[in-house]
């Protein structure tokens, strides 16, 4: 059975495991750097899926101007597509409507390929693209149903 709860600090090894699937090469590019993701755990953001005692699956979360941001949502790379994404966002829709966000968002950039994954979550495409040191991202949105 899969567990979804709030990460504390010992769970930064296996957090930056997972986040190092999303490196980029961007000058800028901190999402997983220890220092980063430690801040993060300590500001009640990151959330981790646990099966059996082993993390396999990490989410961080941020109020950003009463809008519930995904900031990061990334699988164990050897249990990809097994649903375990749809699992995080699935806690993040109850997360947030349990705590008053009408209005859920992600980025996402291009070379990840997964807008189709946000897309079935429910997640809507902005018309126009983020760009982040010449990288573009796509930008979604969730409206939340009371």
């Amino acid at each position: 059975m899969i567990n979804i709860r709030l990460a504390n600090q010992e769970d930064g090894g296996a957090i930056k495991k997972i986040a190092d699937l999303l490196y980029l090469d961007i000058p800028e590019f901190n999402w997983n750097k220890d220092d980063f993701i430690k801040g993060q755990i300590k500001k009640g953001e990151y959330y981790v899926a646990e099966e059996n005692g082993k993390i396999i699956g990490i989410t961080s979360l941020r109020d950003r101007n009463s809008r519930l941001y995904i900031e990061t949502l990334a699988v164990a790379k050897d249990i990809q597509s097994s649903g375990i994404g749809k699992k995080l966002v699935e806690f993040t829709k109850q997360f947030a409507k349990e705590n008053n966000f009408k209005i859920m968002r992600t980025t996402s950039f291009y070379e990840y390929g997964v807008k189709d994954f946000w897309i079935k979550q429910g997640f809507k495409l902005f018309d126009e693209p983020g760009q982040y040191s010449g990288h573009e991202f796509y930008r979604l949105e969730l409206k939340l149903n009371d």
